[in-house]
């Protein structure tokens, strides 16, 4: 059986193209545990390959029998001019997998030209959806977790599966597959790591719960710890762990730090992704430190004790605070992400917000525009109680976290009111970033410079995306890209 997973380009936080900088671990993911069952790959990055030439290309050469597609809802319009594009050039069935599905569930298949959808995890349904395809007569009302199209346009939509609790069973991610190469990563000698899957908090904003469920399953530290060494002994020797909850079972994250320390695996790692506040401790910061960790940061979404309460974060200022101090004591550099634009919150909420995150002795700060994504409860609030100012079903394609565009308003925040807090925190962001990795003079003078909104987004482009502007801004701030030795 052939397969070819096609991959949409990302849009950045600013909402315009971003930068591919490794293989789509989800798909890596899919691809060893398929190639294990003898099932034929091939991959192709839009955000990678520059063109859809080279798509047309594998389709003629490879012919696939299935085609998959992943989608996130925040780029979801790449992937259905994606589809779009297929559809011109072939019939082969397509698949859809991603966070997307989990957020719209059967709807995708009225949206676009697919004739399949995996809903959450997908290496089980996948597998049997191939294997049905086999058949004389194959029959897909029996594979759990899939939506499908019968012959006669009926749209079926199947019980969920059973989330995989034994995490460990699955192999390592295939990134070879991708051309490993080609990847902006390969050269930085640096992947993304997956250790654990699932949230078991209720934040209203979020929708990992979606996708991933909210029952937190983990890998062993010792099968976290083998993945390390594998890719330790290939050159790779800095990761990015992209887990929601690393530090929810804090023997398990001890355990693996113990681990790299014992062995003497000189690698570094980073959490950028937001671990939580109240699952960290001093003596196991410490520790992440010895094993290699060099920043972590924190999601805190709201600087008012009141607005947390709304959104179900859990978590109290205090908590925050604490937390800042403990991994500046450990010597790991951190910052705070903070939404703004919450359910039931005011505009003095917010400058409580903005006065909290300038006064936390974090590195810097993050500041977002809050998108209330489908399936959310942060969505279905603001349908009842607020008024929209972009269509609720178009607002993904045209606003980013980065745009000053509020989604909605209400009586107790008005447009003009969040337009003002989210430019201050973006504003806030940019201060503290600059100085954090330009250092206390040329970071308050590349401020006053990109202070005009157009210079900003050119010189951040520059810096993260154009070759030389990367290796300049790596070159200036490297001091901030703290090693073990620190």
């Amino acid at each position: 059986m052939k397969l070819l997973f096609v991959i949409p380009r990302n849009k950045s936080l600013f909402g315009d193209k971003g930068m591919t900088a490794h293989p789509h671990i989800g798909v890596a993911y899919l691809c060893s545990y398929l190639k294990e069952h003898n099932v034929d790959i091939e991959i192709f990055d839009d955000g990678l390959e520059g063109g859809l030439k080279r798509l047309d290309y594998i389709i003629d050469d490879f012919k696939p029998q299935l085609i998959g597609i992943t989608i996130f809802s925040y780029c979801y319009s790449y992937a259905y001019n994606l589809i779009k594009r297929i559809r011109e050039k072939t019939n082969t069935p397509i698949v859809a997998g991603g966070p997307h599905i989990c957020a719209i569930g059967k709807k995708i298949l009225e949206d676009a030209k697919i004739e399949f959808a995996v809903k959450q995890e997908g290496e089980f349904t996948l597998l049997e959806l191939l294997n049905e395809f086999q058949k004389n007569d194959p029959d897909f009302s029996g594979i759990k977790g899939l939506i499908w199209k019968n012959k006669d346009g009926g749209i079926w939509e199947n019980p969920d599966r059973e989330l995989i609790a034994d995490l460990d069973s699955l192999p390592f991610p295939d990134y070879d597959s991708f051309g490993l190469q080609k990847y902006p990563c390969y050269k930085q000698k640096t992947l993304p790591l997956i250790t654990s899957r699932g949230c078991p908090f209720g934040c209203n904003y979020c929708s990992v719960r979606l996708s991933m469920g909210q029952r937190f399953r983990a890998r062993s530290a010792e099968n976290v710890y083998l993945e390390l060494k594998t890719l330790y002994e290939r050159g790779f020797n800095s990761f990015d762990i992209n887990d929601d909850c690393f530090t929810l079972d804090e023997k398990r994250a001890s355990d693996i730090c113990g681990l790299i320390i014992e062995n003497n695996l000189d690698i570094r790692f980073q959490l950028y992704n937001g671990i939580r506040v109240d699952t960290v401790t001093p003596d196991l910061l410490k520790k992440m430190k010895r094993a290699g960790c060099y920043f972590i940061s924190y999601g805190c979404e709201a600087g008012n004790d009141k607005v947390l309460k709304a959104i179900k974060k859990g978590i109290s200022l205090k908590q925050v605070r604490s937390a800042v101090a403990c991994a500046n004591a450990a010597g790991i550099h951190n910052s705070v992400n903070f939404i703004i634009g919450h359910k039931e919150e005011t505009y003095r909420d917010a400058l409580d917000t903005l006065n909290f995150a300038d006064e936390l002795p974090t590195n810097f700060v993050n500041f977002y525009n809050l998108l209330p994504y489908p399936g959310t409860e942060s969505l279905e609030w603001a349908k009842q109680y607020a008024h929209f100012l972009v269509p609720p079903d178009s607002f993904l394609e045209n606003i980013s976290y980065r745009d000053n565009k509020p989604v909605f308003e209400t009586k107790e925040f008005t447009k003009v009111q969040r337009e003002e807090i989210i430019r201050r925190g973006f504003d806030l962001y940019r201060k503290k970033i600059l100085n954090f990795r330009l250092g206390k003079v040329l970071g308050p003078i590349i401020y006053w410079i990109t202070r005009n909104n157009f210079i900003n987004k050119f010189s951040t482009n520059f810096a993260l995306t154009n070759p030389l502007g990367r290796f300049i801004y790596l070159r200036l701030s490297r001091k901030s890209f703290t090693t073990k030795e620190g």
